[in-house]
């Protein structure tokens, strides 16, 4: 019975052994992928935080904006005692309600009383109510400063969503830069600690074969040359992956705001996941429509709105000051205002003022004028920035893929005639030099071939940054 279940135990034990590989593997590394990377970029980053403030700012000035037209009560009240005596005691509670059309409604009460009060201000025993509006006829009629201001603060809101869209492409660029150095470093250095291991493997194999009389003793200085030379390229790379980590970690933070540093552990992308991937798909027809959509486009046409509200003000300045104001009056009786409400009862008014010479209004104007033409021609070479550089990030994109199918032949070539020489060697038909040279052909052209999948990786960002299409 024993021997029978002798085997049991070996299976579990097997089978235990590599469950608590795959769990130690996972302890011990996890694949930080570039669409996780970016989200937490974007939760977490102070810029990306920063970013989010735009449109709340705009919304403050909205609401800025929107107190010129908050109604107000005011309460005046002036005295004056001499001798023992009151002359006058002059009282207004008053209630005004800004409207958008240049009214303003109002309505009070005035109690006004005193030994030598001005005759016209005398009011009834219970005060004197009024009802009315205030008009501007000429400035203000058809723009006026609260206006212009609401319409400025409306258009500002609007600009605040594509400068937060501007700002957090942006800070995806930088750090899908910074991602795709590490991938590039990370994997350059497992390549490299693999032909590190094979020459030293070799080194001991030869200095072996030597002593044994089946190689000459001046392979083993051979193979011991090889050997330092990749241990002096893998230090400088280690160094090289350790900056690209470092660099990485500015763009790594909690949601919380605690920043976060790159685990050991963390590894990127594996390097046969984007050899296999499809290419992505590269918008190929006219770039008209896509700079007409683009953000910077679209801020400088929220500029031109701003200053086209200002310049409809700056004109509106150069037509007199009109006011036209009219209350009715009336006593109230037991609290009520419009009790023997008469309309023959009324005061009204008209103000009227005009500067002669226009200078400051008319310089205000000339100057909202050229500010048109500044961004006009600013938009232009805007355009003609972005429509250069798309063009040219476009063909750079094409290129590098074509470039990239290259050295992945080149390097499955590469690594073909490494095992062929290999093969010859273990016959004795190669020399140490021969597979020397083969071998360090087939690891130049993998780290070529990481290098340009990086290279193409980051090619298509700038090509997604250029079209401010990182962040929607």
């Amino acid at each position: 019975m024993r021997s029978k279940n002798k085997p049991m135990p070996n299976k579990l034990f097997a089978a235990i052994g590599t469950v608590c590989f795959v769990l130690n593997f996972w302890a011990q590394s996890f694949e930080l992928r570039p669409e996780a990377f970016m989200l937490q970029v974007l939760e977490g980053h102070p810029l990306a935080k920063q970013a989010n403030l735009i449109p709340e700012f705009a919304q403050t000035y909205v609401l800025k904006a929107r107190g010129g037209f908050d109604p107000k009560l005011n309460y005046n009240l002036s005295q004056k005692y001499y001798g023992d005596k009151l002359y006058f005691s002059l009282s207004d509670a008053n209630f005004k309600v800004p409207t958008w059309y240049g009214l303003t409604l109002q309505t009070g009460l005035e109690q006004n009383r005193g030994t030598y009060l001005d005759p016209q201000g005398l009011t009834p025993t219970n005060g004197l109510w009024y009802g009315g509006i205030s008009a501007n006829l000429g400035n203000g009629l058809l723009i006026d400063e609260r206006r212009a201001e609401l319409q400025k603060a409306r258009v500002y809101l609007k600009s605040s969503q594509l400068e937060q869209r501007l700002a957090l492409n942006e800070l995806l660029l930088e750090a899908g830069y910074a991602y795709w150095d590490w991938y590039s470093a990370y994997h350059s250095e497992l390549i490299l600690k693999e032909s590190l291991q094979i020459g030293e493997i070799r080194l001991r194999a030869v200095q072996r074969m030597a002593e044994l009389g089946d190689r000459p003793y001046i392979d083993t200085v051979e193979a011991a040359i090889q050997y330092q030379n990749r241990a002096v390229a893998l230090a400088q790379q280690q160094a090289k992956r350790m900056a690209t980590s470092a660099f990485l970690n500015r763009y790594l933070w909690q949601p919380d705001g605690t920043p976060l540093e790159l685990s050991e552990a963390a590894v990127p992308i594996a390097a046969d996941t984007l050899t296999t991937q499809i290419p992505k798909l590269l918008y190929t027809g006219p770039l008209d429509s896509l700079i007409l959509e683009h953000p910077y486009i679209g801020v400088l046409g929220y500029k031109l709105d701003v200053l086209s509200i200002e310049k409809r003000y700056n004109i509106e300045q150069l037509k007199p000051q009109i006011e036209l104001k009219y209350n009715l009056l009336n006593e109230p009786i037991q609290y009520n205002p419009l009790a023997q409400f008469s309309i023959n009862d009324y005061k009204w008014g008209v103000s009227a003022q005009m500067p002669l010479l226009f200078r400051k209004e008319r310089a205000a104007l000339q100057q909202t004028n050229l500010q048109i033409e500044q961004i006009n021609l600013e938009r232009q070479d805007r355009t003609a920035q972005l429509l250069a550089k798309m063009q040219a990030a476009r063909a750079e994109y094409v290129l590098a893929l074509e470039q990239l199918e290259i050295y992945k032949i080149n390097a499955l070539n590469t690594k073909l005639l490494l095992n062929a020489e290999l093969n010859l060697f273990d016959t004795g038909e190669s020399s140490l030099f021969m597979v020397n040279m083969r071998e360090s052909a087939a690891f130049s052209a993998a780290l070529k071939l990481i290098d340009y999948q990086a290279k193409c990786e980051q090619l298509w960002l700038k090509w997604e940054f250029l079209q401010a299409s990182l962040v929607r």
